[in-house]
Parts: structure tokens; sequence; C-alpha cells
């Protein structure tokens, strides 16, 4: 939970937290829908091609086969290019995801320009802020500075136009008149959004929630206790064979997270726990992800040996849940004075590194390794695919309330951002500024 444990690893990562990289969810309904899609092409030549790319992809985003994946869908998008339009966002969004881990450039940013010029939306109606933040920087390495000016204005995300700010390579882009830099501003229109989308769709609790987490972003935590106060009566309420919401099922836990986590931001931290136990056991397509929020949660209350409880079995987790799991050991062996699972839950974080760098810069600086956790710092701002989320952490956000073990955490992190080594480093290639929303969740 950010306010309890300011956690990041950018949205694409965690953009949809969790997502497809734990339990591979998501993949299953992208393969089911692009199962079921059919396309009526007049030249049958044409048409067995375009099924010969569609069934690649299909095996190729069920094997999380990176490489595999973005050629199918460049492919589709040089040859067929409506189809991209035809395929579900579930898996637009895992090839454009893994793709990113999976450090594919060219291919991956020639993607990226397809969808822009089918100006793609997410299933919301929301912009893929942070796909147009990236797309823009490779526009501007291209020397296509109006190009990249266009395509940045399409960004609406509060943490993708900190990203323009805190980085010296979108130094232009950040300037222009077309694109937001109040970054206020910006978090209230992304409110506004998921509100309509909300009201558009009543029986979508996934709405619901995007507008308790567009809530959270703006410290309106009584907003989201009302909100999720009156899913809940409507839930209560009904009977089975009236369930107000047809994503009932799978959205209903992460409705209980976000409340979990407007109690908590209100120093309720018993009633947080409680309703995030229950959202552990409402979770039944992706129990993996809940309990280790909950574990995180009760990291950051300094109950480590709960923490270390509430961690679930991880063969079905993906690298990104082991290292979520590797996170919340680093910290609680941290509070147990443990140095043996410290070290084993560092060396987890280390062959992790390459994808998920923050996490164990943050378990070093939760275990006092400051010189450690400066190294990492560094070598991330040097590589030019880290850099800009790197920035990103190191900005100052608006403290929610929290615990004692926090607010020390806090000022350890505060510590590492003035140390004169890390000043250096951000000056050499972008800034620090402070901004009134809270710091980004993972």
């Amino acid at each position: 939970m950010a306010h309890l444990c300011p956690l990041r690893r950018h949205a694409s990562h965690a953009a949809v937290k969790y997502g497809s990289r734990l339990l591979g969810a998501a993949t299953v309904l992208t393969l089911v829908l692009l199962g079921c899609c059919t396309i009526a092409i007049a030249d049958s030549d044409a048409g067995t091609e375009y099924r010969q790319w569609r069934d690649r992809l299909t095996a190729a985003a069920k094997a999380h086969d990176a490489a595999e994946e973005i050629l199918c869908a460049t492919t589709i998008g040089r040859r067929w290019n409506w189809a991209l339009g035809t395929l579900p966002s579930e898996l637009i969004e895992q090839i454009v995801g893994e793709s990113e881990l999976a450090r594919i450039g060219e291919p991956r940013i020639e993607l990226l320009q397809m969808l822009y010029d089918r100006r793609w939306l997410r299933s919301d109606g929301g912009e893929p802020s942070r796909w147009w933040q990236e797309l823009s920087l490779a526009l501007v390495d291209r020397n296509k500075p109006e190009e990249a000016i266009s395509v940045a204005a399409h960004i609406t995300g509060p943490y993708e136009l900190i990203a323009l700010q805190a980085d010296n390579r979108y130094g232009q882009i950040a300037k222009s008149e077309f694109v937001e830099r109040d970054i206020l501003k910006a978090a209230r229109k992304d409110l506004e959004r998921r509100q309509a989308a909300a009201t558009q769709e009543p029986r979508a609790l996934s709405r619901i929630v995007q507008v308790a987490r567009g809530f959270m972003r703006l410290r309106r935590f009584d907003d989201v206790i009302r909100l999720t106060d009156s899913v809940l009566l409507r839930v209560d309420a009904a009977r089975p064979e009236s369930i107000p919401y047809d994503d009932m099922q799978r959205q209903f836990p992460w409705l209980l997270l976000r409340r979990a986590q407007a109690l908590a931001a209100l120093e309720r931290y018993d009633e947080a726990v409680v309703v995030l136990r229950r959202a552990c056991e409402e979770a039944k397509q992706n129990p993996v992800s809940l309990s280790l929020e909950l574990a995180r949660l009760l990291a950051g209350l300094n109950r480590p040996q709960e923490a270390l409880a509430a961690l679930p079995a991880l063969n079905r987790a993906s690298p990104y849940g082991i290292a979520t799991a590797g996170l919340v050991r680093a910290m609680a062996a941290s509070e147990l004075n443990d140095s043996a699972g410290l070290d084993a839950a560092l060396h987890d974080l280390r062959s992790l590194a390459r994808e998920y760098p923050g996490m164990l810069q943050r378990a070093l600086l939760f275990a006092s390794r400051d010189d450690e956790a400066a190294t990492e710092l560094s070598a991330r701002l040097l590589d030019p695919d880290l850099r800009t989320d790197a920035l990103v952490e190191l900005q100052i956000y608006t403290a929610d309330p929290a615990p004692q073990r926090i607010v020390e955490w806090r000022n350890r992190q505060e510590a590492f951002r003035r140390r004169p080594d890390v000043q250096r480093a951000v000056q050499a290639c972008g800034r620090i500024r402070s901004y009134p929303i809270p710091e980004v969740e993972y």
C-alpha cells in the first residue's frame, strides 16, 4: 500500500497491478476472447495468413514469450492495421508490458507507434499514458520534437506527467504549452474521467474500484469509505440471483483493498487489517496478490511475524510476485534482526533486480544498507531504460498519515535523498521536486 509502505515500480509493472504477471488470469481471459474473435476477410488467402499470425500470437501469449508476442503483434499491425483494434485490451497490455520487461526496444516502439496512430485507449476509455511517455522519448531521440509533443499531449496520468518533469531527456516536451504541468489538476481530471466511466457502466464494479483509486490519489479517504459503504450495502442486500455487478467475483476483493487503504490512511489500522483479510478470503481468481497486500500492510504496521505468516505460497507467482514477497521478507527480517533471513531475501531480490530494481533499492534502505542502495540507484540512473522510474521514485510526495515505523522509513528515505552522492547523480540527469499527491504504488 502506498500510504503504509511506499513502494514503487511504474504503471506497466504494476499498472495494472500484479495482473497476468502473478497468476496469468488476464492471459486466460485474453485467450478466451481472442479465440472467440472471428473476423470476416474478403480475400481468403489474406484471411488464412491473418489467422495463422493470430494463432501464433495466441500461442506466444499463453507461453509469455515476449519476443514472439511482439513479432506477431507488429506483423499484424503492418499487414492488417485494423486488426489491432479487434485484439482484446488485456492482450495488448500483456504484450506491451512483457516486452518492456524483456527490453525489446525498436519492435516495441514500432508497436507503440501503431497503437498511437490508432489512438488506442484502455478498456475504461483512459489513455495509456505510460506508453505515450515512452513513445514521446523515442521520438525525441529520433529528432522528431513536434511529433514527440503531439504524443505527449495525450499523456493524462499524473505520475507520467511527473516523469516528464523529473527526467532531463523530456525537457523540451515538459515545457510545451500542450502538455499538462499542473499535477493536481491532472489528478482531478483523471478522477472525473473515472467517475464518468462508472456512471456509464453502473454494473461494472471495476469502474467503482477505479474511482476509489482516484479518490486515494487526491487523499479523499472519507470519500473512499462512503463509496465502498454504498457498494457493501448493495452487495449485502442482494439476493444470490440478483447480484448487482457483472464482475462481482473478480472485482469485489479489489474494492475491499481500496477500502483497507483508506482506513489505514485514516489511521484505523485494525479495521484495515480486518477488511484486507476479508479481501484475501473473497479472492478466488487472484489470491496471491491480495495475500501479498496483506503481508505488506502487516509489515508496515511493524507486525513482522504476522507479515511472514501472511505470505502466500509462490509456486504460482510470477517474478513480480516473488520480488514483492522478497521485499516483505526483507522488511520483516530487518525488524526481527534476522541477518540470515535478510541475506536470503536480498539474494532473491538481486536475482530479479534487472526487472524490478526499485524493490532491491527499497529493501536495502529498510536494511540500513544505504551505501549499497546508492550504488543501485547510480546504476539505475545510468541505464536509459531504468532512469525515469528511478527519478520518479525519488520525487517528494505528500505523505499520508502512517504508523511510527513507516514514518521512520520515510525519514530514512529522505536522508538518502539528501546524500551528496545521490544529489550529484540526480543532478546529472534530472531533478527532484515536491508534488501534492501520494507516492505512486508499485
